[in-house]
């Protein structure tokens, strides 16, 4: 994740955005806290998908938490 990266998500928090992941796996996440100090920098969020009404529904009951350096890029979604 670069800086820029970085920046983008601690300034998304509320937000949704689409997260991409190391591994290739994209999908629209809700976020909902950043903690980038320790030996663990994660991001807490709710995986979310556009509902009939163009509003954003989350999925499943839980939050996931990911470290920061499992995520190749994200981006803000255009209105």
């Amino acid at each position: 994740m670069t800086s820029e990266d970085l920046a983008l998500l601690k300034s998304s928090i509320d937000l949704v955005v689409t997260l991409e992941m190391a591994d290739g796996e994209r999908f629209l996440a809700q976020i909902l806290f950043v903690f980038d100090s320790e030996d663990t920098p994660d991001v807490f969020y709710l995986k979310v998908e556009r509902g009939p009404h163009g509003n954003f529904v989350p999925l499943g009951s839980g939050g996931y938490s990911t470290l920061l350096s499992d995520i190749a890029a994200l981006h803000r979604l255009e209105p």
